[in-house]
């Protein structure tokens, strides 16, 4: 496996809820999950690793980390994992495997993801795809609509259909995104739909008000991790000694 979920000491997560939120359409997982962190005062336990990520290191506040990260809250029993990168196409499967045996090592019962799709209609509405009837009833009770026909990419794609086979129960919320810079006022729905799932308790005020401050923020974090790696892939190809 060439993608490693590393905690930093032993943690009790039996029947607490995976929550994951990678960079997608309009990033609204990564900012839902993101504000979730921030608003519950997450604890992070954890991170991601793997040598197929890009070499990007995180700064906040001054303090160093992995820029995937892992993060609990006791209180509401929720796990949360989030990327401030996109994951790349070739460690795709291998993070979806890893996230897969953690759940069941950790004996998780349920996973979650936030993720964005593409519309061209104004209604902006908030879907689903479920793993099984139950989850299924579940969300249809919740006034949210089910996906019958599609396909549905990335890790959230692909880690919902191992956790099906898994028989492990999940969720793939997607809001609706009309386009692809950071969409907060999408990531916001998500999180009123997660609300009436597990009762997660975050107000989206502040979210919808910062709205055009936590786009510029991102934009400029996206700008700068680009021109990292175009600078150190452009590194790689001069010459030791001139």
């Amino acid at each position: 496996m060439t993608v490693e979920i590393i905690l930093d000491s032993k943690q009790n997560l039996k029947d607490y809820t995976l929550i994951e939120g990678f960079p997608g359409i309009g990033l609204v997982g990564t900012i839902a999950a993101g504000y979730i962190i921030e608003k519950r005062k997450m604890k992070q336990i954890g991170y991601i690793y793997s040598k197929q990520f890009p070499p990007i290191t995180s700064i906040h506040e001054g303090k160093v980390s992995f820029p995937a990260r892992v993060y609990k809250d006791d209180k509401k029993k929720i796990v949360v994992i989030i990327s401030e990168f996109i994951i790349p196409t070739n460690t795709v499967y291998d993070l979806a495997e890893t996230i897969v045996d953690f759940v069941k090592k950790n004996k998780i019962k349920k996973v979650i993801s936030l993720a964005g799709m593409t519309s061209s209609e104004s209604t902006k509405k908030v879907f689903a795809i479920v793993s099984d009837k139950k989850t299924a009833d579940l969300i249809t009770k919740k006034g949210i609509n089910l996906v019958k026909e599609g396909v549905t990419t990335g890790v959230s794609g692909v880690l919902i259909a191992k956790c099906t086979a898994e028989k492990i129960p999940s969720i793939t919320l997607l809001a609706e995104s009309p386009y692809s810079y950071p969409n907060p006022a999408a990531s916001a729905k998500l999180i009123k739909s997660l609300n009436e799932i597990i009762s997660l308790g975050v107000n989206v005020k502040e979210l919808l008000e910062e709205a055009s401050k936590i786009e510029n923020k991102l934009r400029s974090m996206i700008s700068q991790m680009k021109k990292g790696k175009a600078s150190y892939e452009k590194a790689e190809t001069l010459p030791m000694y001139g």
